[in-house]
């Protein structure tokens, strides 16, 4: 007589038994799978965090070497420290910095693969053949005296952190301009247009921010894209308005546009500001870093676990940092400039911005500018859409 344990199985055990190796390798497979999406999502968090979030004070590198110069013009060519694609390829007005002090330069007149010939206006320098130099945005040098002949005072003001400096240039109007650089940039990025508000009797602030080489350090030392930095502007804004100025003016570039933006949504003095200047303004966080992400060929799921991953790590709200889920709470007039060969803050964003917004927003989209370069590729351009904007939008004097 046959025993139960003898007896073939059937049913599930059967199909457990015969299938048991084969669903122990796949699970094998799955577990290394997702171990190693983990992985490479923790190393793109770092990455994250080492090209977004962590301030980096290092000097530029001087990218383009000097081939020649005279009758104004200067011949450069491209080290391999130089982008293929940068600065030295675009059309526009840029400052010319080197081993021999700053010059500015204007139109391409020659371009190949390495080499550009373009127009070379001296300013504090004498650059030789075989210098090493870089193109630089601010297109000016050291402070508005140096730039251009204007008084100015450095204050400081009080912020939640401690004080932080700023460059004071008085004027008639009871409207007060208040600059706020971007990301890893300086107080210099404000000299392109601040003669055009000089000019048009504003007072400025041209403020620091916390984790700026010349401020305190934030808490986590790293950069909140707004979230933390509106404090700082806030204390600005509250300078001014103890020192003569009744409205505000704001002017922020990439991240100084979040930093405004937010501003608007938080701080109780956001009633004083008559108008907003917003230059390649960092929107969406989120946006900007999975624009990042697909330029260095990062697969989208590995993107969203890093960004996940870094969320966590780092204490980011993703949901937060998306200003445009608030623009209905904005009221004053924008005046919006956004490059359409920005690399670094999605053009979208700004786009987004201008639809959800028609009422406020004046949109002005640059063809071929680059990051926060809409000035350096018509300067002209620029300052007439700045002044018609405040002329619109602030009291007259």
């Amino acid at each position: 007589m046959a025993t139960s344990e003898s007896r073939p199985m059937t049913g599930w055990r059967a199909w457990l038994r015969r299938w048991r190796t084969p669903l122990l390798i796949l699970l094998g497979v799955v577990l290394l799978g997702m171990a190693a999406v983990a992985g490479s999502g923790w190393y793109y968090s770092n990455l994250l965090r080492d090209g977004a979030l962590a301030p980096d004070h290092d000097p530029p590198k001087l990218d383009l070497e000097v081939f020649a110069v005279g009758d104004g013009l200067v011949t450069l060519g491209a080290t391999s420290e130089a982008d293929s694609d940068g600065d030295w390829t675009k059309e526009g007005v840029f400052g010319l910095e080197g081993e021999n002090g700053y010059d500015q330069v204007g139109a391409i007149l020659e371009i190949d693969g390495k080499h550009v010939v373009r127009e070379f206006f001296p300013l504090r320098g004498n650059p030789q053949a075989g210098d090493l130099v870089r193109l630089d945005s601010f297109a000016f040098l050291a402070d508005p005296r140096q730039a251009f002949g204007i008084d100015f005072e450095e204050v400081t003001f009080a912020s939640p952190l401690g004080e932080l400096p700023a460059w004071f240039v008085d004027g008639p109007r009871d409207t007060w301009a208040i600059f706020v650089h971007g990301k890893g940039a300086d107080r210099r990025q404000a000299l392109r247009i601040l003669p055009t508000l000089t000019e048009m009797g504003f007072p400025s602030l041209t403020i620091t921010y916390r984790n700026d080489l010349e401020a305190p350090r934030g808490p986590d030392g790293l950069y909140r894209y707004g979230q933390t930095e509106w404090k700082d502007l806030e204390a600005a804004a509250d300078y001014a308005l103890q020192h003569g100025a009744d409205k505000i003016v704001l002017v922020g570039y990439s991240m100084g546009g979040a930093i405004v933006t937010n501003f608007l949504y938080e701080s109780a003095l956001a009633e004083r500001v008559e108008g907003v200047i917003l230059d390649a303004p960092m929107l969406n966080f989120s946006a900007t870093v999975d624009l990042g992400a697909r330029q260095k060929g990062a697969p989208g799921l590995l993107t969203v676990v890093a960004k996940r991953i870094a969320g966590f790590r780092f204490d980011i709200d993703w949901d937060a940092l998306n200003y445009l889920k608030r623009a209905d709470e904005l009221a004053v007039p924008i005046l919006l400039f956004h490059g359409d060969a920005d690399d670094m803050v999605p053009i979208k964003t700004s786009e987004a911005l201008a639809r959800a917004r028609p009422d406020i927003v004046t949109y002005l989209r640059v063809e071929g500018a680059g990051h926060a370069r809409s000035w350096n590729t018509d300067p002209s351009a620029y300052e007439a859409a700045v002044r018609d904007f405040l002329a619109r939008a602030t009291r007259q004097p």
